[in-house]
């Protein structure tokens, strides 16, 4: 079983940090984890002398001051049980690196982000944490509902739905919410370009007959005979399983999409599926949950830095 017991909160001090501080403190209620930690990533610099001699208030460590700022305004938004450890540390180094680090040395198991870090100019440093980050990742966007009460998992019947699946069992079990699962059926890329199962009886009912069969066979294969799980499918003709999972989504009221990701290439090549890459853009405002293969997610980082 999944735990959720040391959770990590990414700031990066702009007006993200307010929604990531208020869905922390909903967390903090519904999971009631052992301890949640506010990190901020500053790059490290040395302040001139002169600009010292001039601004004498200057002298007292800037990480220091930051941390005040940050634990006011979390003190302000986020009460959490007394039972919980509330921490808040501000860290000199480049950010990943850091990130990754600090996740391991304190044995985080969940990693809450905004959807926005990373994704302004080139290069996405949730896009590469999230491949190698021991602990599973949580996305929300500046507009995030402060519920979790549906959740939407994604399976394609591999071991990284399982995951996902096992993970939302998890969250279902910590919160009372509800577990659905949603399958898009990959057609080849031009082959039926206009498809509407609608006016196509026929090819209907082969998707349908395939992905229940599929499901039956990923719930033998992982022994959840006797769960009942709500299932639904669909067609990705098009190669935009995003925009499917997003509006069944929306459609259903989940609060929350959950995906299974995995290591899939070696040192040199680290990167997540497209769809959960799409999934996390800004501009889809419902949470995404990618969930990770700790064990695995350890053993590259100690490969990575041996």
């Amino acid at each position: 079983m999944y735990r959720l017991n040391h959770i990590l909160v990414c700031l990066d001090l702009t007006e993200m940090d307010d929604s990531l501080i208020r869905y922390a403190a909903l967390l903090a209620n519904k999971i009631k984890p052992e301890s949640i930690t506010f990190l901020h990533v500053m790059r490290p610099f040395d302040i001139p002398k002169e600009i010292l001699e001039a601004y004498p208030e200057l002298d007292e460590p800037v990480p220091e001051i930051i941390r005040e700022e940050l634990q006011e305004k979390i003190n302000e938004q986020c009460n959490p049980s007394s039972n919980i450890k509330v921490k808040v540390a501000v860290k000199e180094g480049y950010t990943m690196e850091t990130i990754v680090k600090f996740s391991q040395e304190n044995h985080i198991t969940l990693t809450l982000m905004g959807k926005k870090m990373g994704y302004e100019g080139t290069g996405s440093i949730v896009r590469k944490l999230v491949g190698i980050i021991p602990s599973s990742v949580l996305l929300v966007s500046e507009s995030v509902h402060d519920r979790i009460e549906n959740l939407l998992v994604r399976m394609d019947f591999s071991k990284a739905s399982e995951m996902a699946l096992q993970m939302a069992f998890r969250l279902k079990e910590l919160t009372g919410a509800n577990v659905a699962c949603h399958h898009t059926h990959k057609l080849p890329v031009g082959y039926f370009p206009q498809v509407d199962l609608e006016k196509d009886e026929k090819l209907s009912k082969y998707v349908e007959k395939i992905s229940i069969k599929e499901f039956y066979k990923f719930k033998k294969q992982y022994k959840h005979e006797a769960d009942e799980i709500t299932f639904s499918y669909s067609v990705d003709a098009e190669n935009e399983e995003d925009q499917i999972l997003y509006r069944k989504a929306l459609n259903t009221g989940a609060d929350m999409i959950v995906i299974g990701s995995s290591l899939k290439s070696g040192l040199a090549d680290i990167l997540i599926d497209t769809t959960s890459e799409k999934l996390a853009e800004s501009d889809k405002n419902i949470p995404v949950l990618i969930v990770n293969d700790r064990s695995k997610a350890i053993t590259f980082l100690k490969r990575l830095f041996q």
